[in-house]
Order: C-alpha cells, then structure tokens, then sequence
C-alpha cells in the first residue's frame, strides 16, 4: 500500500504565460499538462492533493469533473484543495498541508511529494528514484547540475542544502546544483518551517519578500539553520517547466521526437525545472 502523498501546487492564475487559465491546464499534446503529470505519477501515491487558486474556481470544477468523466480510475486518489492564491508557492503549500489535514485527520500520510503543477514529467522515473531513496534530514531535493542555473542549490561536502539561491535576484552562481520543482519532505518539519517563515515574513497584511510572496525554497535555509537540513541528490531524469506558449510548444516536440534522455539541452524554447 502507498503510504505517501503528493501536492500538486497549482494555485496560480497563468497570468505569467499571458492566459487565461492556470498553467497547469495548458494543453500539452492535446491534453492538459497537470492530466499528463496525473497519468505519469499519481498511481505511486496514497492520495494526490491538487492545491488550486479559487479565482479560478469554476474552471478548476470544470476539469475534474472532465477528469473523472474520462478518467475515472485517475480521478479515484484525487481531492481539490482551493484555496486564495497569489502570496507565493509556499504560501499555497502551507494552506494546502492545512487543508488536507483538515479534511484526513490521522490517517494523512507523513512523508509527502510536493510538485509544482507547471512542471512536465516525460516519465516517472525520478518519483520512483526519489521515493526509493532513504530521506536524509527533513527532505530529499532531487537536482541537476549544470551552467547559469535559474535557482542554484547551495550545498556543503555533505549535499545539505544551505539554500536556495536565486538568479532573478542577482544571485548568479556560474555553475550549481538546479532543482526540479519536485520535493520529498517530513510533512510535520515542512509545515513547521513554512510556519516560522510565515509568522517572521508576515507583516501587516503583506510578506516583507521580493514580489511579496513566500517561496517554499525559502525553507531550504530555514531548515539547515534549525539543524535539520534538506539533502541534495543529483537525479538522471530532469524534469521541464513552462512559462510561456514557446516553452509549451517546444516540450511538445520533445514528445513528438522521443528525445527524453537528451531533451534537456537541445531544444530551444524549452527550459529547466524552476521554482513555480
């Protein structure tokens, strides 16, 4: 039996892609991202968790009613979390583990998967490497090295992961470990370190962060000072992330072309695993 549980954190808006829809229903091979992800990895876990924003509710309604409709079996694990969205992906995390223990009470799983719902899983290869692996500390962070990294995992000659560091605010390492919007966790540690974070962040109604959001990678630091770090692995299965039609299209054509052991570096348009 499985006895671990999967977010899917997917409360945004799609505002960055300039849509409509939260990006997690945008159509990847004639289907929705978040319904591939579901077909690649949902079977591996005891419940599956969709964190979705109410703003979109009625859109949300609309696809798993079609989920179920079409995939019954798929939509069997399933249970939609809305919450308010728009103060960061940790933010979205914490309300979601609130909420599922709300509604599991004891029988909620302990270890936990958390993945970003615009992330693309060409297979579930690394789920089943990250759950084989025995977790270490708090958490597991699958990653890839590699040049320039949007967000680069600092870490020490133990793999614990000191923090996140991240480009778009001018922490530009030249060479790093980048992750793959997918995390294991002790759902109890992750809780408390995102509730630490929120109670010294929150302020007057508004996060005092860039862009005002909470970011689970904030945690990552969080937890190594507390003496219960998170530990890096690098992976073999990189996973893709999306933010615009081009990135979409181009993840499209790793399909089309079966290049999964390669796709990383050689299409233009697509791009690595970012935070949300």
């Amino acid at each position: 039996m499985n006895t671990v549980d999967l977010y899917i954190v997917t409360a945004g808006d799609g505002s960055r892609m300039m849509s409509d829809e939260p990006k997690a229903l945008a159509r990847i091979a004639d289907e929705p991202c978040l319904t591939a992800t579901l077909h690649q990895i949902a079977g591996k876990f005891r419940r599956v968790f969709i964190v979705t924003g109410v703003s979109k509710r009625d859109q949300w309604a609309m696809y798993f009613q079609e989920l179920k409709a079409v995939y019954p079996e798929l939509a069997r694990p399933v249970v939609n979390l809305p919450i308010k969205s728009g103060l960061g992906d940790g933010h979205a995390t914490l309300q979601g583990i609130i909420a599922a223990e709300a509604r599991e009470g004891s029988s909620i799983a302990l270890e936990i998967v958390v993945a970003w719902g615009d992330v693309f899983f060409p297979n579930g290869a690394i789920i089943d490497e990250l759950l084989s692996n025995p977790r270490k500390g708090s958490g597991l962070l699958p990653a890839v090295n590699e040049s320039y990294p949007y967000v680069s995992l600092r870490v020490n000659e133990e793999m614990q992961c000191l923090s996140a560091e991240f480009s778009k605010a001018g922490e530009q390492d030249l060479v790093g470990f980048h992750d793959q919007s997918v995390f294991r966790f002790n759902r109890q540690r992750l809780r408390a370190s995102l509730c630490d974070l929120h109670n010294a962040l929150w302020k007057n109604g508004r996060y005092i962060t860039p862009g005002g959001e909470l970011s689970l990678l904030y945690t990552f630091h969080q937890l190594y000072n507390a003496g219960d770090p998170a530990y890096v692995y690098e992976t073999k299965y990189p996973t893709l992330s999306f933010n615009t039609r081009k990135e979409v299209a181009a993840i499209e054509q790793v399909m089309r072309t079966g290049l999964e052991a390669g796709f990383r570096g050689d299409l233009e348009g697509a791009k690595p695993a970012t935070d949300g």
